[in-house]
């Protein structure tokens, strides 16, 4: 796809708007050195994690975190935080360090983000009634719209998600668009992006009901430009959504993606499942 000649409308980033921060903590445990300690302090360091857990389900409004235990990726767990501020993210983050459980963990990674809602469409309507040059005209329009899209009652759902309890399964990773010769989404005109999301967008769209999608925008906030979190209950849905979405033209052409990670949220019997097993050793 060739861009055209670049006016000021067609250089304009998407508006968009901001939800909750969202932290992925990839953790892996030290399963010899649990299996070197005492038991009564293995059973104990899992019993103040289980902990943990409830608690953040019962008292971390607004927001919210769970665990998901993982199948590859070289880690044995997935932690999601969802809070309304940077600084409860924080706390959030050093939570499972400081616990009981910690000595026993390694945080493999940690992914910085903050749910997004991109309005590529918005954008392209209000530069064709106001000249983006006129600041002044340009940034009450789009405050005013703003304020308006944020009003809508599914947009808030969207800026703060929740995990559907009829979908137990996560499937998390990080992604860029690409800026290679030729294949450069950035120099792209604001019509030609918002017509390949707008497309995107259909697609996605088709899986309603069987997958939920959460995008968070991580420029500025860690190493790629978005983290992409699904939900479902089917983990076979990740991949039908996933493969199907390679051949539209805003992935085959100017997607970059990055580390997949796939688990499913635990409950509290499955905790009691890995007290059994530290206690079986």
């Amino acid at each position: 796809m060739t861009s055209r000649p670049l006016s000021h409308a067609s250089e304009l980033p998407p508006a968009s708007l901001e939800g909750w921060y969202v932290l992925h903590q990839s953790i892996e445990l030290d399963w010899t050195g649990l299996r070197g300690t005492n038991p009564a302090e293995a059973r104990e360091a899992l019993r103040s994690f289980a902990a943990l857990a409830e608690r953040w389900s019962a008292d971390a409004e607004p927001g919210w975190s769970g665990v998901y235990r993982v199948a590859g990726s070289g880690v044995d767990f997935l932690i999601l935080h969802f809070r309304d501020t940077f600084d409860r993210i924080l706390e959030s983050a050093c939570e499972v360090k400081l616990s009981a459980w910690g000595d026993h963990v390694l945080v493999r990674e940690e992914y910085l983000s903050v749910v997004e809602l991109g309005l590529y469409s918005l954008t392209r309507e209000l530069s064709e009634r106001i000249d983006p040059e006129d600041r002044e005209a340009w940034e009450a329009a789009l405050a005013d719209a703003l304020a308006e899209e944020r009003r809508k009652g599914y947009v808030r759902g969207r800026l703060e998600p929740r995990q559907p309890e009829h979908m137990p399964y996560v499937c998390a990773y990080p992604m860029d668009k690409r800026r290679d010769p030729g294949q450069n989404w950035y120099t792209l005109s604001l019509e030609e992006r918002a017509g390949l999301m707008a497309a995107h967008g259909r697609l996605g769209r088709r899986f309603a009901g069987r997958i939920v999608q959460v995008i968070s925008g991580s420029m500025g906030l860690d190493d790629w430009e978005w983290a992409v979190t699904l939900w479902a209950g089917d983990p076979l849905e990740f991949k039908a959504i996933i493969s199907e979405m390679r051949y539209d033209a805003a992935s085959a052409e100017y997607a970059e993606f990055g580390p997949f990670t796939v688990g499913k949220r635990m409950g509290g019997g499955e905790f009691e499942d890995l007290l059994r097993s530290v206690a079986a050793r």
